[in-house]
């Protein structure tokens, strides 16, 4: 069972079983996407986390996509520092 630490309080978050089951289903949209270019991939899905100790579910995104997004949003502030 994957584990991690609270970011709130230093507990124990458990992974959930499933990013889409029920209402556990979270989602971001980068808003330096255009609707052109979203259309290809609108939004991203994260997995929702819950932690044992206070309770708080926080929605993570995968590690490959967060680097992505983090590249995306590089080159975007670099266009507008540019401009």
């Amino acid at each position: 069972m994957e584990t991690r630490k609270c970011p709130l309080c230093g507990g124990i978050m458990v992974k959930s079983k499933s990013k889409t089951g029920g209402y556990a289903r979270y989602f971001w949209q980068p808003p330096w996407k255009s609707k052109t270019t979203g259309l290809l991939r609108p939004v991203l899905e994260a997995t929702p986390w819950l932690c044992l100790d206070c309770g708080a579910v926080i929605a993570y995104i995968e590690d490959e996509k967060l680097q992505i997004l983090r590249e995306e949003f590089e080159e975007e502030k670099l266009k507008g520092a540019q401009t």
